[in-house]
């Protein structure tokens, strides 16, 4: 269990790293799960990715907008594909578990 016990606020940058290295780690949980059959381990990693995702999206604008009209200024892609890697991930997560997941909240 990595990222979770990281100090916070992180330094420019280290957020989406850290939130795209918890990603990564998908297989390799799911390997562990198959060879211990222990799935609340897929419970602790979703976990850890709401915890770093929750940190990235505050503190991570994805599409910055001018405060007075609204209206947009730039548009992270990068982040932005961060965000939908992290919804897929979570969702076989969630799959995994036997968990409907909502399209919107």
């Amino acid at each position: 269990s990595s990222g979770i016990n990281a100090e916070w606020p992180l330094r420019p940058g280290e957020a989406e790293l850290r939130l795209a290295k918890m990603l990564l780690r998908f297989a390799e949980v799911i390997e562990e799960i198959t060879g211990t059959l222990q799935p609340h381990t897929l419970c602790n990693y979703l976990y850890e990715i709401s915890t770093a995702f929750t940190y990235f999206y505050d503190n991570c604008y994805c599409i910055q907008k001018d405060r007075e009209t609204g209206e947009i200024i730039k548009i992270h892609m990068d982040r932005l594909l961060l965000c939908e890697a992290t919804a897929r991930v979570m969702e076989k997560c969630f799959n995994l578990l036997g968990i409907k997941t909502v399209s919107r909240m």
